[in-house]
Order: structure tokens, then C-alpha cells, then sequence
């Protein structure tokens, strides 16, 4: 089980984060980014997350509630 870690430093099991990750932004950034790093991963989907939907991803937020 792979952990990342979000801007407040909480750690995100990696795997969990993916199941909740939009699909069409999941594939979209695996496409540009691919091969990375999972926390590169992480951090580019939080970032395009709040750039397509307005509002910060759950997981990158300071207390995620799963």
C-alpha cells in the first residue's frame, strides 16, 4: 500500500485516491504525465481537479473526509 501525502501533509493511501478520482481527469492526466511518480500524480490531479470542477478535490483538502 502506497501512501502520498496532500499540501497539509496528511497521508492518502495512493490507491484509494485513484478509485475516487474522476475518470476522464484520471485518464486525461495518465496520458500527459505518465511515467511519474505517484505523488506527482496526486498533486497534478488535485491541481487540474480544482481547475475543472471550482472546488478543491476532497483529498487535497486539510481534513479529507473519505
Amino acid at each position: 500500500m502506497s501512501k502520498v501525502v496532500n499540501k497539509y501533509n496528511i497521508e492518502i493511501d495512493f490507491d484509494a485516491a485513484v478509485n475516487i478520482m474522476d475518470n476522464d481527469l484520471r485518464e486525461q492526466l495518465h496520458e500527459e504525465l505518465a511515467p511519474c511518480s505517484e505523488q506527482e500524480f496526486f498533486d497534478a490531479y488535485a491541481k487540474m481537479h480544482e481547475e475543472v470542477f471550482g472546488e478543491i478535490w476532497e483529498l487535497a483538502k486539510k481534513n479529507p473526509i473519505w
